[in-house]
């Protein structure tokens, strides 16, 4: 990745799916297993720890052509640890969106090196079972807290939502009182102390927008294609 000043690399730009509105700070558990990625399109993702050299994000954040990296930030300088391989699912439609036809929008990233040693791997959901409507999902992400406001991204923030349904086996919609916005993508979405989905869209209370109902990529249902593809990548996965 090219040198650049982290106050530019961090500068977003809309994205398909989004910080978190009605959200509270993240501490502790959640900041261990939760990355924020950066690019040299100028725009920002969130990712979960799969291992120290490798993360799980939406493909939709890394699928454009860029350098991408993984932003260390609340040290006493900003570190950026540059991406070497993006694995896309195989699966994945950039298309989706204007389509509205749900595809699998899940990709690992590769790291240069290893996270510093205060980051943590999550744990996988592996039922490929889909939930049920009411079952409660706990959503980290570094996007903003309202929708065009850019300087309130950055700063990982978490909330917890109940399933409204699913959508084609692939995707679970969650909707109560807020929900994702802008830099929230790729972020997870944990049950029962499992990442159980991978934020990938998000709408406002009219349509386009933050905050109304949050969609993400189920991971039990391709739980297989994450672990074969880690190992490929030369890491090890909590499987």
């Amino acid at each position: 990745m090219r040198p650049a000043s982290l106050a530019l690399i961090l500068a977003l730009s809309p994205l398909p799916a989004a910080a978190i509105i009605n959200g509270v700070p993240a501490g502790g558990e959640l900041a261990a297993q939760t990355a924020l990625i950066v690019s040299t399109r100028g725009a920002s993702c969130s990712g979960a720890v799969l291992a120290p050299d490798l993360l799980l994000t939406a493909a939709h954040c890394v699928a454009p052509r860029a350098n991408y990296a993984i932003a260390i930030i609340g040290g006493s300088a900003p570190q950026l640890i540059p991406v070497t391989r993006v694995v896309l699912h195989p699966r994945f439609d950039p298309a989706q969106f204007q389509t509205r036809r749900p595809t699998p929008d899940l990709a690992l990233l590769k790291l240069s090196q290893p996270l510093p040693g205060n980051f943590r791997a999550v744990r996988l959901m592996r039922d490929p079972a889909l939930p049920r409507p009411g079952d409660r999902f706990t959503l980290a992400g570094f996007g903003m807290t309202a929708e065009g406001n850019e300087k309130s991204a950055g700063t990982l923030r978490t909330l917890t939502l109940p399933a409204i349904g699913t959508t084609g086996g692939i995707m679970v919609r969650l909707a109560g009182g807020g929900g994702a916005c802008t830099g929230d993508s790729g972020g997870p979405a944990f049950r029962d102390g499992l990442v159980a989905a991978v934020i990938g869209w998000t709408t406002g209370p009219h349509g386009r927008g933050c905050g109304n109902v949050t969609g993400a990529t189920l991971v039990g249902p391709q739980f297989a294609w994450i672990a074969t593809a880690a190992r490929e990548l030369g890491s090890r996965i909590g499987e």
